[in-house]
């Protein structure tokens, strides 16, 4: 996985990739592959940007852009740069018209691409409309090119086995041409990669405690064990959340049982340990040692 950049910076990247994108004409076999342009309520884009948080330090990517209403509004609203991806010419063109006159035609664009082959490593939110298929396929350019914390919302279609984080259901009146029915917005926050034994130590300066512990992870859920002496590891509590990690270390030697609260940066996990009882606080360090757990 790839880590944070500037956003200015970001949106060069962006700018960069939307020129190269725009010098590859599309397809055929491509254009087959793209599910059919349907529009996505008023109350469903407002929504999924809600939802992802969205706000003008983000670079927002739109796959299947269809009239460009899910990144107009991300630059008009919420002050973001956005671009759309759109297989469908016309659509793109007509997008591009629809920010200039919404004046966010600097902040919103639009290239005619495919969205199997878009580069992700500038956005940091990423939105979806488009066949669970296609989402499926979409899930290893997800992780190998979005940036942990980066979030990810689909109308409708889900992502593989990707458990999301926040699911939503909402009943929309002007779906399926006026009669209404329910749509379902998901939204992921992309996990670090937290996998591997790692080394730990709590406190600094002549007062510390080292230790090793394995983290199995499987998306954002972790399976956590803290190794002894003997070599057996004993289970504990642990969480995931982008590349934020809790850690609920049981005691160990003179350690209290407590809390890490801690962000992975690559192999590395700096934070806190707080105490069960709040009493005790400590600087908390940890480094990847094994890229595979050491747990089963």
């Amino acid at each position: 996985m790839k880590y944070p950049i500037r956003q200015a910076a970001a949106w060069s990247l962006l700018a960069s990739c939307c020129g190269a994108l725009a010098l590859q004409p599309a397809s055929a076999g491509a254009q087959d592959e793209q599910p059919p342009f349907v529009v996505t309520p008023g109350q469903v884009v407002d929504r999924m940007l809600t939802l992802a948080k969205v706000s003008a330090g983000d670079v927002l990517i739109d796959l299947g852009s269809g009239d460009g209403r899910i990144v107009i509004q991300a630059a008009k609203r919420f002050g973001a740069r956005a671009l759309g991806i759109e297989m469908n010419a016309a659509l793109v063109e007509s997008s591009r018209a629809a920010a200039r006159r919404e004046g966010v035609g600097e902040r919103a664009r639009f290239e005619r691409a495919d969205a199997l082959a878009t580069d992700l490593a500038a956005a940091s939110v990423l939105t979806l409309y488009l066949s669970a298929e296609l989402n499926e396929r979409l899930l290893p350019r997800i992780f190998a090119a979005m940036r942990p914390g980066s979030r990810v919302v689909s109308h409708d279609f889900a992502i593989a086995n990707w458990a999301p984080d926040r699911t939503e259901h909402l009943n929309v009146p002007e779906k399926n041409n006026g009669r209404g029915g329910e749509s379902v917005i998901m939204l992921w926050v992309v996990p670090a990669q937290a996998a591997g034994r790692w080394r730990g130590t709590i406190g600094e300066g002549p007062i510390y405690h080292t230790f090793e512990f394995s983290l199995a992870q499987q998306f954002q859920f972790l399976d956590a064990g803290l190794h002894g002496p003997g070599g057996a590891a004993l289970a504990f509590g642990a969480s995931l959340s982008g590349g934020r990690v809790t850690l609920q270390l049981p005691a160990q030697d003179k350690i209290a049982p407590g809390e890490v609260r801690a962000h992975i940066d690559a192999d590395v996990m700096t934070g806190v340990w707080v105490s069960q009882d709040g009493a005790a606080a400590a600087p908390f360090r940890a480094r990847r040692i094994a890229a595979r757990p050491d747990l089963y």
